[in-house]
């Protein structure tokens, strides 16, 4: 390791121990990784994509997600099916409701014969 890049190493674990003890370990955290990808010319989204590629490759992930993708997907359908039963309902109390309230106004409005 050259005399530059020992400076730069130690200056950062220095920072990140005054960061550390100042609890701003997180934003540390973020600017250290936002700088090492910028130096390396890295995006978040090729970062994520071949994280999410990695992550397929393993049996146990993918297993895993195939059988997550499966229950979410369920639960999703029952919600969407719950919100719009729900909807229905409503809608269909709101058309009794003023149904009702036309045959009541209608009533009244008849004259009374003398």
């Amino acid at each position: 390791m050259d005399d530059q890049t020992k400076m730069a190493l130690a200056a950062a674990i220095a920072g990140g121990y005054v960061l550390g003890r100042t609890k701003k370990g997180k934003l540390a955290l973020s600017v250290g990784t936002y700088l090492a990808g910028r130096r390396f010319g890295l995006e978040p989204r090729q970062l994520a994509a071949e994280g999410m590629r990695r992550l397929g490759e393993i049996p146990q992930v993918a297993e895993l997600q195939d059988q997550l993708k499966g229950e979410v997907l369920e639960a999703g359908r029952k919600a969407v099916t719950a919100a719009a039963t729900r909807s229905m309902g409503t809608l269909a109390a709101t058309l009794h409701e003023r149904t009702a309230g036309l045959g009541k106004k209608k009533e009244e409005e008849e004259p009374e014969e003398d």
